[in-house]
């Protein structure tokens, strides 16, 4: 399995949609490996999600991400895990106990939006409809 972090200065990048570098990973038996440091400094928003799996990516760990970028991750089949912060190593140790989604792990403000996304999440883990809250309204991404 290979995993995709963008990061700045150790940490989880605050905005995947701007990231300057990304980190690759493999996973090997019981820990991850570092198999790659690229700079995406010149990668556009557009082409991110192809690059991704281009690379062959299996998961992303990111901080805050783009609605149309989100979208386009899921629509390559690649597994996402959005609204991290943290170091990176904290965050894939996380990752592989299955508590990136805890709260300490969340960017500030964001923990009760991760989980109203994670509810509205489809079996396969895929982004279904995103909902108005004030409204009860169902809308596809995008719209308002």
């Amino acid at each position: 399995m290979k995993i995709a972090i963008p990061e700045h200065q150790g940490r989880v990048a605050p905005v995947f949609d701007t990231c300057g570098r990304m980190l690759i990973f493999a996973r090997d038996e019981n820990r991850e490996v570092l198999v790659a440091e690229q700079d995406w400094s010149t990668v556009s928003r557009q082409a991110r999600a192809v690059r991704l799996k281009e690379l062959g990516i299996d998961v992303l760990l990111c901080g805050a991400i783009s609605c149309v970028i989100e979208d386009q991750i899921h629509g390559q089949g690649i597994r996402l895990v959005a609204w991290l912060a943290g170091e990176v190593a904290t965050i894939l140790k996380a990752y592989r106990e299955g508590r990136a989604m805890n709260p300490e792990y969340a960017m500030p403000g964001t923990f009760v939006c991760r989980q109203r996304r994670q509810m509205r999440q489809g079996s396969r883990g895929q982004w279904n409809q995103r909902v108005n809250f004030k409204t009860k309204e169902k809308n596809p991404c995008g719209s308002s």
